[in-house]
């Protein structure tokens, strides 16, 4: 019963998370002022400032905070409706930058790249050399394909084609970070023996414990 909910549950979010994305890919295609362009570029990032003011040690405050600026969007609406394609690329390129600096000062001298730093939480803390070797080469691949996706967003919404950037980032980037994380573990299974390799789910299990500084939910 359990595993079923938990099923339900990723459905749920896949089918949202394609109704959103392809929802922002029509309206910052059509270059036009929308309302509901608009309300899909602030919505995701007014809820996860809603979440941390919630979950501030200052609550009251920082709910207060997140107050004032919702009224401040509401004053400023005709100036986002007309720009609302910004915030879609401040939110894309920047993700991919500050992803593109965080893995690759990882890979700084005396610093343990970030794949290793998975690997060894979903190993308890034991590599062999071998994976140490690999994890830092994947630790450069992600870095080199996090700062091609900021450049090739920042050269595309230059270029001032919409259209083009929008494909790119609402539809192309989903795919892309997923082919590449599917290669990667393809090579992984090549290159890796089994006994010493880390599988696909214990992979992104690792992230998860990685980004919250706890064990992941059960689903």
């Amino acid at each position: 019963m359990r595993q079923a909910t938990c099923v339900l549950r990723w459905l749920a979010i896949a089918a949202l998370s394609g109704i959103y994305v392809w929802l922002a890919y029509r309206t910052t295609a059509s270059a036009q002022p929308t309302h509901l362009g608009a309300l899909l570029a602030i919505l995701p990032v007014a809820l996860f400032a809603l979440a941390l003011a919630w979950k501030a040690a200052r609550r009251i405050i920082a709910m207060a905070t997140w107050s004032a600026a919702v009224v401040l969007l509401l004053l400023a609406w005709p100036v986002i409706e007309a720009r609302f394609a910004w915030i879609y690329f401040i939110q894309h390129a920047g993700i991919f930058t500050l992803l593109a600096i965080g893995f690759g000062r990882t890979l700084a001298a005396g610093a343990e790249p970030m794949i290793t730093r998975f690997a060894r939480l979903a190993h308890d803390g034991r590599l062999a050399p071998e994976v140490v070797r690999y994890t830092r080469s994947v630790t450069i691949l992600w870095t080199l394909f996090f700062a091609g996706m900021a450049a090739v967003s920042g050269i595309l919404f230059g270029l001032g084609d919409l259209a083009h950037w929008s494909f790119f980032a609402n539809l192309l980037t989903p795919t892309l970070v997923i082919a590449t994380f599917a290669g990667e573990f393809i090579v992984r299974l090549r290159v890796l023996p089994a006994e010493i390799r880390t599988g696909f789910i214990e992979s992104i299990r690792a992230s998860i414990v990685a980004a919250r500084g706890s064990a992941p939910p059960a689903c």
